[in-house]
């Protein structure tokens, strides 16, 4: 035989391993295959939520509606693209947002306001709504998860800590969503910059005697005669910034905006006063019912930036950390970089609003006040 074959193994030898390493090969190329399909058919997970019930969910998540504004901000800062609608929306002029988000239907709030349809969320097809929960002081659990729940039958409920809404709390839930919708790296990214913002503000203002920090007054409603004083979530940046909050007057649970006369305010003289109203911004230096608080005198009212959403106060949530960080640069200008604070604001709006900022919109965003105080 002129063929030669390995030396010792002969030829029916020989064709029977070739024969088993084919029916191997074959037996794994099978398995792999039914792995993949395995996968490719894994459409649902089984996951808990922060109240530890365990629910049934889209192993990728691609639909989802909120029951609050501070939540729905949050996706969009980590997940734009999952958000199915809004919860609250309030169109500006040259809208610092991509089309593309600026045109979901508004749907409504659970909050304060209660504004929401149940029939306008479900038509929308979401393949899960995030719903947030509060423990009160005696450890007792609200009810609205499992009121959400009943109302949308098979559309998971998942619930977070409704901490989220604070400036500076709510990490546990910022990784939470992260893993849920598959976006840590932003989610990380953005426990990050909070840290950074805050732990700065924090090493600058706390060394500040009680004596010498500046007095403030949060002027709300077109009149300026509504306020929030210390203790409340809409605030609470005065405080995270080393103000002294001067309002002497109860919390007003939920909206806020406690009405207060002008002879409190002129009383407490704050040396400076915050507001979110352009109406009360545009008319205050000429009003003569605050013609000789301290504020007005030394022109230090401050109209807070509100494109896409207001930094400071309404919605509240962990958006306003760009908003401690503008509130610090008015409260202590010496303490406090204008060239930092347009870095800061650069970065936020291009990873966590996903909008680039062009010079001018920048200008426009941090000093909208200029006009009015001139």
């Amino acid at each position: 035989m002129d063929k030669k074959f390995y030396p010792g193994i002969s030829l029916g030898i020989f064709l029977l391993i070739l024969i088993l390493a084919t029916a191997i090969s074959g037996c794994t190329d099978q398995t792999q295959q039914s792995i993949v399909q395995q996968e490719e058919t894994a459409e649902t997970v089984e996951i808990t939520d922060m109240l530890g019930r365990n629910l049934t969910v889209p192993s990728e998540i691609d639909s989802l509606v909120t029951s609050t504004g501070p939540y729905s901000i949050l996706v969009y800062m980590l997940a734009p693209e999952k958000l199915a609608g809004w919860n609250t929306f309030t169109p500006v002029d040259h809208m610092l947002m991509d089309e593309r988000y600026t045109s979901l239907p508004v749907v409504g709030s659970w909050g304060s306001a209660q504004t929401a349809n149940y029939e306008t969320v479900i038509g929308l097809n979401p393949e899960i709504v995030i719903e947030g929960y509060t423990v009160s002081k005696n450890g007792q659990i609200s009810e609205q998860v499992t009121e959400r729940q009943e109302k949308f039958g098979s559309i998971p409920v998942v619930a977070i800590n409704g901490s989220i809404i604070a400036v500076a709390d709510g990490d546990d839930t910022i990784e939470y969503l992260g893993q849920l919708l598959d976006c840590e790296e932003k989610a990380t990214e953005f426990i990050n910059f909070r840290s950074s913002v805050l732990n700065d503000i924090q090493d600058k203002v706390s060394d500040i005697p009680n004596d010498e920090k500046v007095r403030v007054y949060y002027a709300e409603g077109s009149t300026g005669l509504k306020t929030d004083p210390a203790g409340s979530l809409h605030s609470e940046v005065i405080t995270i910034c080393g103000g002294i909050n001067v309002a002497d007057c109860q919390v007003t649970p939920g909206m806020g905006m406690t009405p207060v006369s002008i002879e409190q305010v002129a009383e407490w003289d704050p040396a400076v006063i915050l507001t979110t109203d352009s109406e009360f911004y545009n008319s205050v230096y000429s009003d003569p019912l605050w013609t000789n608080i301290d504020a007005v005198q030394n022109k230090r009212v401050y109209l807070a930036p509100q494109n896409p959403f207001c930094w400071i106060d309404r919605p509240y949530g962990v958006h306003r950390v760009i908003g401690a960080a503008w509130t610090a640069n008015v409260l202590y200008p010496e303490l406090f970089s204008d060239t930092e604070l347009e870095e800061l604001t650069t970065e936020f709006y291009s990873k966590f609003f996903h909008y680039d900022l062009s010079e001018e919109e920048l200008d426009n965003l941090l000093h909208p006040e200029t006009e009015a105080s001139a």
